[in-house]
């Protein structure tokens, strides 16, 4: 469990690794998921009223209320860049209820990594853990997935060695941009550098991080 008096640094951590998002699950890092529909316009909340009103007149519209996780998560991502983590959060599990509902219609992987990644931003450990799990189990080598699972992993769990493990997955994959593995490699060196720094600290190695090929 994340404590308290780090989210920010957590977030700001990963927001210099991975940039940011539009919409889901890390897109500027990792280019489109395939939701090509155009986005609504006007301020969060008119877009989200405008949203509801749609859901309200058909409320099996699964493109809806996935257009309606993705506002709420943009949002949230706005409201944490200006410092307000608290409001965030709140904002992060709104977008994970909503995405919840996509999921019972369509269990999508995208979606699926999407609220995985907002549930850990919203503080929702054990959720985002679970949907992780559930994302790698549907495509083990979705990278989306195993590079969020990562960051989760180091940040969330402290976890240092298993997120490499995820990072080092991602590096198996075939046709992977030059950028792409620059970016993976860096992640994995920096969780390197803290199982070292915790090492010179205690003088010994977690047995979860002895190895960084482990399942």
């Amino acid at each position: 469990m994340r404590k308290k008096s780090q989210k920010l640094t957590v977030y700001v951590i990963v927001a210099l690794l991975v940039i940011s998002l539009v919409g889901s699950s890390f897109v500027m890092f990792f280019g489109d998921t395939g939701n090509t529909n155009a986005p609504v316009t006007g301020t969060y909340e008119s877009q989200i009223a405008s949203l509801n009103k749609a859901l309200e007149a058909n409320p099996q519209d699964s493109q809806t209320r996935l257009n309606l996780a993705n506002i709420y998560y943009d949002w949230a991502l706005q409201t944490q860049s200006g410092n307000t983590p608290e409001k965030a959060g709140v904002i992060f599990q709104q977008a994970v209820a909503e995405y919840q509902e996509v999921i019972k219609a369509d269990k999508n992987v995208n979606v699926l990594v999407d609220m995985a990644t907002a549930a850990f931003y919203g503080g929702q450990d054990d959720l985002a853990e679970q949907t992780f799990k559930e994302a790698l189990e549907l495509d083990p080598k979705f990278l989306n997935g195993l590079f969020n699972y990562g960051i989760f992993l180091m940040y969330a769990k402290e976890d240092y060695g298993a997120a490499i493990a995820q990072w080092e997955k991602a590096l198996t994959i075939e046709n992977l941009s030059e950028e792409t593995k620059q970016r993976l490699e860096s992640s994995i060196k920096l969780a390197q550098d803290k199982i070292v720094e915790n090492f010179e600290k205690t003088g010994s190695v977690d047995p979860s991080e002895s190895t960084s090929g482990a399942k």
